[in-house]
């Protein structure tokens, strides 16, 4: 595979692709890469990223990091051939690159690659996107992450959890019976109040055993306001959940960060409606 069918199959493209290719031609010495082996290793990820920022030198918007990583994905795509992974799931996994890139631009106005952190972790297969929902190998449980894009509605959500539960027992049997744990916002004990109880999001935490609430997290900021601080009353008020947030929070209410797992329960329905 060539890096451009790399991109091809991610859907990168617009001016994020353009500033991609002008580094590569900027900097053609570094491209194609000698990889850093410890990034293809989950338990080496820091000191990886130490090594490959010295290498890079200057990279204030992240962007030489973005196609040296890029490059380094083409032999990722070789291991999943070797273990007879599809390439769908390759692809479907790879492409939090495009969604970042796209939510940089809408955020901030910018190119900027600011995610060098998290890509390691699909470069040594310890997470993939299986239907509407990304799954993540770590210390002996699986962590649920939620795309911007995923479909939350009960039974999408359902499926995806089969599908894990299946390509775990087929790929890493080792974690085929591991703990699900989702750690968002999520699952706030705070969004029942502030959301139909149609609502996919409600449906999605009754899926859910709150172990933890960090109630005064204000990460949550970032994925509803698309902000990291700002006084509560110039929040936005965009979506009725902004709207009714915004609200809560001004009235004192506070909404954080809850880890939670999933209940045993899920796989049976899910093969029960299955049958139907």
């Amino acid at each position: 595979m060539t890096i451009d069918e790399f991109y091809d199959n991610i859907e990168f493209n617009g001016q994020a692709r353009i500033r991609a290719e002008q580094i590569q031609r900027t900097f053609e010495t570094l491209f194609p890469p000698p990889c850093v082996e410890a990034l293809f290793d989950g338990s080496r990820r820091e000191e990886g990223l130490r090594e490959l920022t010295a290498h890079l030198g200057e990279d204030a918007d992240g962007m030489k990091m973005f196609v040296y990583m890029s490059h380094c994905a083409l032999r990722t795509y070789e291991r999943y051939r070797e273990r007879g992974i599809s390439r769908d799931i390759f692809f479907a996994t790879m492409k939090f690159l495009s969604r970042f890139m796209a939510a940089e631009i809408t955020r901030n106005h910018t190119i900027a690659f600011r995610w060098g952190w998290w890509f390691p972790l699909q470069l040594a297969m310890q997470e993939f996107r299986l239907g509407a929902l990304e799954y993540e190998m770590s210390g002996g449980n699986i962590f649920m992450h939620i795309p911007s894009d995923a479909d939350l509605s009960p039974l999408s959500v359902r499926r995806s959890v089969r599908d894990a539960r299946l390509f775990f027992k087929t790929f890493y049997p080792e974690y085929a019976e591991a703990p699900m744990l989702c750690d968002s916002w999520l699952l706030s004990p705070a969004l029942p109040a502030l959301l139909p109880p149609t609502s996919n999001i409600v449906r999605f935490q009754r899926e859910f055993e709150v172990l933890r609430w960090e109630k005064d997290s204000s990460a949550y900021l970032e994925w509803v306001y698309s902000v990291s601080d700002l006084p509560y009353g110039q929040l936005a008020e965009g979506t009725a959940l902004q709207r009714a947030m915004k609200a809560y929070l001004l009235a004192g209410g506070k909404v954080g960060w809850a880890l939670g797992r999933l209940r045993g329960n899920i796989f049976q329905e899910v093969r029960t409606e299955n049958t139907l």
